[in-house]
């Protein structure tokens, strides 16, 4: 499934930083929960095809339910549930998969991938459980999640010198290093001021595309 960037700039929680880490004038925080909205609006993630074991042939599907990623300093995760349907058998499984995240300082942009998520595909046959196949959910999200980063934050403010004058200040932030929190991606940066305006690159948004479709058949439906 690719996603290009998600423009939308979340709120800037701006704080100062304990002593000794590198960048410490104010922090960007992306919350878990703001992730998970990406999610909600993407609906519905659906395969199915047909199978054939022990010379029987029948059709199975199967829906991801609650999928959600989960920050930890040291072990984010992503997790949903799976819906089966193998003929008339039927079950529900939990799938644990794993998390990449990263931050690019040249791109400003805070990726979040899905590297591993695996789970089976069986049937029961005279009481025997009978291994179809794994369905391997990173390939249906192939691309990563990309937030834009706080490089994006800029402001200005206007001061009253004392002979009157209107003098216009420019803040932006520099260099940005990132880290995973509880719940949170927080990335830290140093920034600049100045009486002249900073040269500002505008990259236009191009829309959210549709799935890839890997093996499966798969549909998205929005919730």
């Amino acid at each position: 499934m690719q996603f290009n960037t998600i423009s939308f700039l979340f709120f800037i929680t701006c704080s100062l930083l304990a002593k000794g880490q590198s960048y410490s004038d104010f922090a960007f925080v992306l919350n878990e929960n703001s992730i998970n909205k990406v999610f909600t609006a993407v609906g519905e993630i659906k395969g199915t095809n047909e199978y054939e074991v022990l010379y029987i042939k029948g059709h199975y599907d199967w829906t991801i339910i609650n999928p959600k990623i989960n920050l930890m300093p040291d072990s984010s995760f992503f997790n949903c549930d799976a819906k089966v349907n193998v003929g008339p058998f039927n079950y529900k499984t939990q799938v644990v998969g794993n998390v990449k995240i990263a931050y690019d300082n040249k791109k400003n942009e805070i990726s979040i991938k899905i590297t591993r998520a695996i789970f089976e595909l069986y049937t029961m046959i005279l009481g025997k459980k009978i291994h179809i196949k794994d369905i391997h959910l990173e390939d249906y999200f192939k691309d990563p999640f990309v937030f834009e980063g706080p490089k994006s934050f800029a402001t200005d403010m206007s001061f009253t010198m004392p002979d009157s004058t209107v003098k216009k200040i420019y803040v932006q932030p520099t260099d940005c290093v990132m880290k995973v929190v509880k719940q949170a991606i927080v990335t830290s940066c140093e920034i600049a001021a100045s009486d002249k305006p900073f040269k500002t690159t505008v990259k236009p948004l191009p829309p959210i595309q549709t799935p890839n479709k890997p093996k499966d058949s798969t549909s998205t439906t929005k919730k």
